[in-house]
């Protein structure tokens, strides 16, 4: 009896863990695809007309936005670098931007080694339950997982529709541990290329990237599970 209740906690325990690490590989590879799209951040400069707030053309921001890219990979040391704006040489960003874009980098590259941990973490669960459970039983997990994913999903996206200025608030405050994202929209060159409608887009992308994935997974899944001839959900 003792040892049937600490196996199911163990199950529970995995099952949940591969769940968590199969979403944390979607969601920031989809974020990463969108953050770096170059051809992304050149449709949001023209529709929020970047150009004309910052006084850069669409090539020079464009060339920004490529070191900032490397810079997020850890390929630049630094993001100190000048621009040519309103027709003249000048440093793009200052101390503070600097700053909070060293933050920036950090959680980006703790999202790089979260992602692949997952997959490791995900593998070796799902594998766990092919060999010690069943190839039904593997795949069934995998399908409720799903599932469950896809709810909390929709769930995200209606809670972030009703609100995306806490939600963005909310967010900040979390991840950094100081006020450094605070910036100002007259004088600082960051927000005036990423303003609050880019991260909107931005999100939206993410999620829909993400959304459609587990509905492919799920598809997927559905359809082996089908071919097993037993039933699905029970």
């Amino acid at each position: 009896m003792l040892f049937k209740m600490v196996r199911k906690i163990i199950d529970t325990f995995l099952i949940s863990g591969m769940v968590v690490s199969l979403f944390l590989a979607v969601f920031l590879t989809s974020l990463q695809y969108v953050a770096f799209n170059g051809n992304f951040y050149k449709e949001e400069y023209e529709k929020n007309n970047v150009m004309s707030v910052t006084g850069m053309n669409i090539d020079e921001l464009m060339k920004i936005t490529k070191i900032m890219q490397r810079y997020l990979m850890d390929k630049e040391e630094t993001l100190d670098v000048s621009a040519k704006i309103n027709g003249s040489m000048q440093r793009m960003f200052n101390d503070r931007e600097l700053a909070h874009m060293k933050d920036v980098k950090d959680l980006f590259q703790k999202g790089f080694l979260t992602r692949n941990i997952s997959i490791i973490v995900f593998i070796l669960i799902f594998t766990y339950f092919l060999f010690a459970k069943s190839f039904y039983k593997a795949f069934d997990y995998l399908l409720k997982g799903t599932i469950f994913i896809i709810i909390l999903l929709l769930v995200f996206a209606f809670a972030v529709t009703l609100n995306f200025d806490n939600w963005f608030t909310g967010f900040h405050l979390v991840f950094f541990d100081n006020d450094l994202w605070q910036l100002n929209v007259e004088t600082d060159r960051l927000i005036q290329m990423f303003p609050l409608e880019f991260f909107q887009d931005a999100v939206f992308f993410i999620f829909r990237n993400t959304f459609f994935t587990f509905i492919i997974i799920l598809a997927i899944v559905y359809g082996i599970l089908k071919m097993t001839k037993k039933p699905v959900f029970k």
